[in-house]
Order: C-alpha cells, then sequence, then structure tokens
C-alpha cells in the first residue's frame, strides 16, 4: 500500500517541479529595462488604467537621467537594487496640504478637526505664512517664501517646496491635496496598496476629457506645440518615490520653476508635462479623486467610503458638495466634510 502510495505522488512531485522552474524563468525573462525618453520625446499615445498600472511589471532598478545641472541638487536614486517592504503603511505616505495663510482658520482649520486628525504625523501644510499656534500644536507646518496668491508662479512655488520636501523625507509617496479637500486615509492606502511597489506610478484624475495642449518653449524664443494629460491639484494625486527620483532633473530646486515657466502652465500641467514628455510614463487615471470642478452630487452615498479624496466650493454658481445626511445641518457643516467624517469614524469625540 505505501509503495503504491509512493509511485502515485513521484509524478506529481516531478509536474510540480517543472512548474516551479517554468514560473521563475518567466519570471525572470519578463523583467525589462527602463526606458528614458529624450526630453523632446513623445508623450504615451494613451493614459494607463488602474487595473493596468497595478498589473505592470515591477521595476527595481532606478537610474536619474542627466539634465545638467549639480546632480546633488537634483537628488539621486540609492545606488543598486531598491527593494521595497512588501507592505505599505499609511505613515510611508507624505500628504502634502496646499493653503495660504488667509484659509487658515477656515478651510485648514476644518482639514485639522477631521481628517488630519488621523494622519497628522505625516501630513506637511505647505504655506505663505507664519502660524504661531498650529506650530505649537505641532503640526508640520512649511512656510515658504511663496507668494500668497493663486498666480501660476505662487502655485508653481509651493509645489516645487512640496517636492523638495518629499525628496528629502524617508516616505514612499508623496500625494498633493488642496485646502478644500478631504482625504480619506484607509481608501488612500488601499489605492496605493495595490500598485507595483516599485512602480513608476502617476495617479489621479483629469479635469479635462482629453490631453491638454500647451506651446514649449524653446531657445531662440521658439516654441513647440506639446499634449499630455495632468491630473488635477484640485483633486489631488500621487506619485511614486521611483517616479519621483526620476523627474529630479526637471523638478529638483528651482528646476520645477523654470519648467512651468517654459510652458506656461501652472503646477499640476508642470507635473503631467514632466511625467509624460519628459519621463515618457503615462498616467493613471483614478474616478476615486474629486475637485469642486465636477458634479459632486453625482457620487452616491453607497460609494463614499470608497472615494479618495471629496471636494467642496462653488460650482456653476451654486454650493457643491456631496449628497449626505447626518447629525449636522448644511449650515452647520456645508462642505459635508464633518458628516463625512463622523460616518467613517463615529467614535471621534466631537460627532454627535
Amino acid at each position: 500500500m505505501h509503495k503504491r502510495w509512493i509511485l502515485r505522488k513521484v509524478p506529481v512531485l516531478i509536474l510540480t517541479f517543472f512548474i516551479i522552474l517554468y514560473v521563475d524563468f518567466q519570471r525572470r525573462t519578463k523583467h525589462t529595462a527602463i526606458h528614458h525618453p529624450s526630453p523632446g520625446g513623445a508623450s504615451p499615445q494613451q493614459h494607463r488604467s488602474i487595473q493596468e498600472a497595478q498589473l505592470s511589471p515591477a521595476r527595481t532598478h532606478i537610474t536619474i537621467p542627466s539634465a545638467g545641472g549639480n546632480p546633488e541638487a537634483a537628488g539621486r536614486a540609492p545606488e543598486g537594487h531598491v527593494t521595497a517592504p512588501a507592505t505599505l503603511k499609511l505613515e510611508d505616505i507624505f500628504i502634502a496640504v496646499k493653503t495660504t495663510g488667509r484659509f487658515h482658520r477656515t478651510r485648514l482649520a476644518l482639514l485639522l478637526e477631521t481628517w488630519i486628525s488621523r494622519t497628522k504625523a505625516h501630513t506637511f501644510i505647505f504655506t505663505d505664512t507664519e502660524d504661531q499656534q498650529l506650530q505649537s500644536e505641532g503640526y508640520n507646518m512649511v512656510v515658504t517664501d511663496c507668494q500668497s496668491d493663486h498666480s501660476q508662479q505662487a502655485l508653481s512655488c509651493k509645489m516645487s517646496a512640496e517636492y523638495d520636501g518629499f525628496m528629502a523625507s524617508d516616505k514612499r509617496w508623496l500625494c498633493h491635496v488642496d485646502d478644500d479637500n478631504y482625504v480619506n486615509p484607509e481608501a488612500l492606502l488601499s489605492l496605493l496598496s495595490a500598485f507595483p511597489p516599485d512602480g513608476d506610478i502617476y495617479v489621479g484624475k483629469p479635469s479635462l476629457d482629453k490631453p491638454i495642449t500647451a506651446h514649449e518653449l524653446l531657445e531662440g524664443n521658439a516654441t513647440r506645440e506639446v499634449r499630455f494629460w495632468f491630473a488635477t491639484g484640485g483633486a489631488g494625486f500621487c506619485l511614486s518615490r521611483q517616479l519621483a527620483y526620476k523627474m529630479a532633473p526637471w523638478a529638483g530646486g528651482s528646476r520645477f520653476e523654470q519648467t512651468s515657466a517654459a510652458i506656461r502652465l501652472p503646477d499640476d500641467c508642470t507635473v503631467g508635462f514632466i511625467v509624460e514628455k519628459r519621463l515618457g510614463v503615462a498616467m493613471v487615471h483614478c474616478p476615486l479623486f474629486h475637485s469642486h470642478l465636477e458634479n459632486l452630487l453625482l457620487i452616491s452615498l453607497s460609494n463614499i467610503a470608497a472615494q479618495v479624496t471629496l471636494s467642496y466650493g462653488m460650482f456653476e454658481n451654486k454650493m457643491n458638495s456631496i449628497e449626505v445626511k447626518g447629525s449636522f445641518s448644511k449650515e452647520e457643516d456645508p462642505s459635508r466634510f464633518k458628516t463625512v467624517h463622523c460616518m467613517l469614524y463615529p467614535f471621534t469625540s466631537w460627532c454627535p
């Protein structure tokens, strides 16, 4: 009996052994080298879906393309192979909030009371005004020397500070949001955890239904037309560290503002330009990010917990916010952020 059992098992073991060898061979041969197009290279023909980005092969060797200047200022990828931890944690995400001094007690205060209360240690607030009260309360306040208006220069100045702040950190993802965004930390973690831990990922939501057209300024005052997708900063977007390293020649230090000036477009457009036109990496379009420039009433109550960001503001001359009922009236909570926060975290001390 024992001998017959062994004879039956031997072919199975042999077949299993050869399957393991075959899978290992396929995994080794599928690894492809990273290609960096020249600065004037064409952008990808189409954007990536979330599923395509999640299934893309992992890339473990990082090389930063050179664009002249001081390589130390541009930043360098670690030498050799980068092995990312298997499990992403919420504290691995550098959340950058862009704001201005006049909104510290209104827009920003709402965020501090709601979602930032759960991500305080790794949320960094980029502003243009000193605030001793917030700094004394332990918030990560980054006071830039950027202008306080909403000009292209001011916006790009703050985005440059966000990028440099992230590159100086040990975080694995940079996620940018505005001061009118609600971030669902668990949904954000779930989304980013689905991507390859060492992939080139630029994920967000475009505000346009087609690539933007810009005119890049060249030497001798010549220009050329370029088209690319970009994730609107008003909905938020995220960049993996591996991709951020490769952006350094066009984004590190003063380079981000220079790149923005070359295409004469603001910060979020500049990120898309660098990623798609300079690096040839397609943006991942994700419907889970939201800005006040879309009709937020279309988000169903049953899907709110799955959304990565929400927003509020004026849209078509009316207050635009999600439709959700709760203990707070619309007069008490016009953004509906408090209502959503209490729905997600009902044991918050101030929730009814």
